[in-house]
């Protein structure tokens, strides 16, 4: 066996002469596990591509266990397999018919589900995955759904898995049962490349790291010689002075809540629930998935119909039916998925920034073009927005600029209320702590942000005040008024 399944030498790669990978070292050793680093726009992506053997290199050499790849993206595609981060199932097929899909078990010409049924069962028992297969895609839990996706990699004999944020949408006990499958992988020599924005599961979980800053390779280690510091230094250089920042304390006056919600229930939401929010105030929501965070988000923002209960703004109750009606009422979400529900991926960075200010554009029956510009252009220079022009696509930007461009959406209809239901999902840390740096100064203006975030640590720093959710219900209020009174640990034991 080669001593690496795959070698990359000096690999660069520029789009428009602009050079986006500069002399690029990658090595992968059979049953590796390798972490791969770098904040939005670093390069990871093209140098995945790469290894696919969809981009060609303006230079540098490939081999694949030992065979060299000259822009061949078959012989690429025999050994390795993607994991996206955004599932490539149908939702309306079993689990059977997604594994084997195009690459169906023949026998004369006729699938042979038999033998198909054999195969991911005997794989399932040698992984202890415990899924039906004759489910359909669309009643299994995120977790599962990634567990498919690995199945579909494997079975189709791939040798090398890149993993492009698997965990995103996962919660603890999911993410300990993807990593213990990692590890059975590594177990039977298949190598793994894992991208994730949570360094402590590289730490956790990865043998190596790469970390690619602005094109260059800045670290290249064992894991056991690299420490979370000097991750962070890599990945961002100077700029790792930005997460020490900080949170500014604001005092908050208690006398008459910019919010209450008394009561409220929904469909979704049986046991009532009341609380209260203050100007200048990020009132936390900790909770695992499916607690009950973007199902009161719903409520609030008026996708899900209010059933019973009332909410008040400043004393005055407002009815909320419609989100049109919240936007009036001084809300705005910010999605869990930026992607399907914030975004409108395949429009420009214009189109997106002006749907949500579209009435305030208007100019008797027209819109007015100009003025529209110039605000758009405002909050692409205020949100520090990496876009060539107004008129780039969306789906071109990194994940953080795009939830920059959502936020952006948000602040554009001066909001009283922000709703932010995992704004950091899928972003580099110093992407998170621009995001987070937005909030601070949205609260010193006198706005409130209820922010819910799969991160206790982001919870923790960044609420003056936590409640905790658990099956719909608020089970308890925590105090965090400088940000420090609660720690990480007391968080996390107060959401099991």
């Amino acid at each position: 066996m080669a001593n690496y399944v795959l070698e990359m030498k000096d690999i660069c790669m520029s789009f428009n002469g602009v050079f986006v990978l500069q002399d690029i070292d990658f090595n992968l050793k059979p049953g590796e596990i390798r972490g791969l680093i770098g904040k939005n726009g670093a390069g990871k992506s093209t140098l995945l591509k790469i290894i696919q053997g969809i981009y060609k290199p303006v230079s540098g050499d490939i081999k694949i266990f030992g065979e060299e790849i000259h822009n061949s993206y078959r012989k690429a595609s025999d050994s390795v397999g993607m994991i996206f981060q955004e599932f490539s199932l149908v939702s309306e097929m079993t689990v059977l018919e997604n594994i084997y899909l195009n690459s169906e078990i023949k026998t004369y010409g006729i699938i042979n589900e038999k033998e198909s049924a054999k195969r991911v069962l005997d794989f399932f028992r040698e992984y202890d995955i415990h899924i039906d297969i004759y489910k359909r895609i669309k009643e299994l839990s995120s977790s599962d759904m990634q567990m498919i996706e690995i199945c579909k990699a494997v079975l189709k004999n791939k040798k090398i898995i890149l993993m492009d944020e698997p965990t995103a949408a996962l919660d603890g006990k999911q993410c300990e049962k993807l990593f213990t499958m990692i590890q059975r992988l590594k177990e039977n020599k298949i190598s793994v490349v894992l991208i994730t924005h949570h360094l402590k599961e590289i730490i956790q979980n990865c043998d190596s790291v790469t970390v690619i800053r602005d094109g260059y390779l800045t670290l290249d280690a064992q894991i056991q010689d690299a420490s979370m510091d000097t991750i962070i230094s890599a990945m961002l250089g100077e700029e790792s002075n930005a997460l020490q920042k900080k949170r500014s304390v604001v005092h908050i006056d208690k006398t008459t809540p910019l919010l209450e919600v008394k009561g409220i229930t929904t469909r979704r939401i049986k046991t009532p629930l009341s609380f209260k929010l203050y100007e200048g105030e990020v009132l936390g929501l900790a909770g695992l998935k499916g607690s009950g965070r973007t199902e009161l988000f719903q409520a609030l923002f008026g996708v899900e119909p209010i059933t019973g209960g009332q909410i008040q703004i400043l004393g005055k109750p407002v009815r909320i039916r419609h989100p049109s009606e919240a936007v009036e009422a001084g809300f705005f979400l910010i999605p869990e998925s930026r992607q399907i529900q914030g975004l409108s991926v395949d429009h420009s960075v214009r189109f997106n920034m002006e749907l949500s200010w579209l009435n305030k554009m208007k100019r008797h029956f027209l819109l007015d073009d100009k003025k529209g510009n110039e605000v758009a252009q405002t909050y692409i220079g205020r949100m520090q927005i990496k876009t060539q022009n107004l008129d780039t696509i969306v789906r071109s930007l990194s994940g953080g600029n795009q939830q920059k461009v959502v936020i952006a959406k948000a602040l554009a209809t001066n909001p009283k209320i922000i709703l932010m239901d995992d704004p950091t999902f899928g972003v580099d840390v110093h992407a998170k702590a621009e995001i987070m740096q937005i909030i601070d100064e949205f609260k010193q203006t006198g706005g409130a942000v209820i922010l819910a975030s799969s991160e206790t640590e982001e919870v923790n720093q960044n609420c003056n005040r936590i409640l905790i959710l658990k099956n719909q219900e608020i089970t308890g209020e925590l105090l965090n008024e400088d940000f420090e009174t609660i720690t990480q640990d007391e968080l996390t034991a107060a959401i099991q």
